[in-house]
């Protein structure tokens, strides 16, 4: 059956290493540039720190080290994406933010298999845009592991 209207949602396209990855704008609460990262004594590799945004310590995944990729150092294409995770705000620290894409939620298609090594799980589904293909995040998975995320920065 066909339907009359298509359901819609909005990605945020970005740029982690050479893979390119979308998160559901509805999941992102904001985009900064330029937040001073603290590096947190005894934390995993992937936590870049954590930051104070507006008051509210932070704390900051390196999505790059996360996904297995050799960290780099910060640079001005590099963005923080806030999310919400466990009920506290969570930074993603990726390599660019480049453009935000209107698509058709069935125009999105299962993963056929890891992604340049990366595990499958982080993502919950592939969008074919004109310039190629970009993986959606699955925020939640990328950071289920982590039950004490922000215990980090208590």
């Amino acid at each position: 059956m066909k339907r009359n209207e298509q359901e819609w949602m909005e990605l945020t396209i970005f740029q982690v290493a050479d893979v390119s990855c979308a998160m559901d704008i509805l999941n992102i609460k904001e985009i900064i540039k330029h937040l001073e990262i603290t590096r947190v004594h005894n934390a995993p590799p992937y936590i870049r720190g954590v930051a104070s945004l507006r008051g509210e310590i932070i704390t900051v995944v390196d999505v790059r080290e996360k996904f297995g990729f050799d960290p780099i150092p910060l640079n001005e294409d590099m963005r923080i994406i806030v999310t919400s995770y466990r009920g506290e705000n969570t930074g993603l620290l990726v390599d660019r933010v480049l453009d935000v894409h209107m698509v058709d939620v069935d125009a999105m298609e299962p993963l056929a298999s890891n992604i340049n090594g990366i595990n499958r799980d982080f993502f919950s589904g592939i969008y074919k845009m004109e310039s190629g293909l970009a993986a959606v995040l699955n925020t939640e998975a990328l950071l289920q592991g982590d039950s004490k995320l922000n215990e980090h920065v208590r």
